[in-house]
């Protein structure tokens, strides 16, 4: 089996149990879910960092992920982590030689945790509302609409480069034919499903591609500073569970704060 079939039925899979996780389990099942994701997503980060065998950082990790579970407020979720991850940084460190290194690791886990934690306080929120549903159905059709005709584009088309020293294998028409499929995808539900003008629901839909672009390209950095290709190997063609939602970590909070105003929902 090629890499592409592997893509595609790792992506159907993946696709009905959104479905069934969006709009068929309860409130409470669905944060359970989410934190799930979290943890895995967050495992991966440290086992990337050299973080998985140091059982402080582990327990930070858990620790804030439980704050969410039980709703703790998200700043002193960020804080309590922050301070727990420095602490642990700070009297680990041997040698003084150690502590460039080990400060720009501390720095990546920070930043990642950071959009992980917002992301995943940012689904809760919005899938509480009224509409949320309906809201997060457009937000991840069009982050992984945008991300799947980016991909077929760029095979087909690619020939520039969008940020080579960061994601070579991206290509500025990938990323037009991804934008253009993205927000196709996401002003169709939110205009069908939410009762908006299609002005609105394109114009967010435009933020909301964008942001995925600049979330994938923000893992890749990652990725490509410490010289591995993937963040895991759970999901066959597709990585690991940071790989495939690395686009919507910044694109989901930036939907849930724009969303009250500018869609009304």
């Amino acid at each position: 089996m090629n890499e592409l079939q592997q893509r595609i039925i790792t992506g159907s899979c993946l696709f009905l149990f959104a479905l069934i996780w969006l709009f068929l389990v309860p409130e409470s099942l669905f944060v359970m879910f989410l934190v799930a994701l979290g943890l895995l997503a967050s495992y991966e980060l440290l086992q990337l960092l050299g973080y998985a065998r140091s059982l402080g950082f582990v327990v930070v990790t858990v620790l804030a992920w439980a704050g969410l579970l039980i709703k703790i407020p998200l700043p002193a979720v960020l804080l309590f982590a922050a301070m727990g991850w420095s602490f642990c940084t700070i009297f680990s460190v041997r040698e003084s030689a150690q502590l460039p290194a080990m400060l720009t690791r501390l720095a990546w886990l920070q930043w990642m945790m950071v959009w992980l934690l917002l992301f995943a306080w940012s689904m809760a929120e919005m899938h509480g509302r009224v509409d949320g549903l309906w809201l997060l159905a457009g937000s991840c059709a069009g982050v992984w609409g945008a991300d799947i005709a980016a991909y077929f584009t760029g095979k087909r088309l690619g020939k520039h480069k969008l940020c080579p020293a960061v994601s070579p294998g991206k290509t500025i028409e990938g990323v037009a034919g991804g934008l253009l499929f993205g927000v196709l995808a996401a002003a169709s539900i939110w205009t069908w499903s939410l009762d908006v003008s299609w002005w609105q629901s394109t114009s967010l839909a435009v933020i909301l591609v964008a942001c995925a672009v600049l979330g994938d390209l923000n893992e890749s950095a990652l990725k490509r500073t410490i010289g591995v290709k993937d963040s895991g190997s759970i999901l066959p063609g597709h990585g690991g569970i940071l790989d495939r939602i690395d686009a919507l970590l910044p694109a989901i909070p930036m939907v849930a704060l724009l969303s009250p105003w500018w869609l009304g929902v």
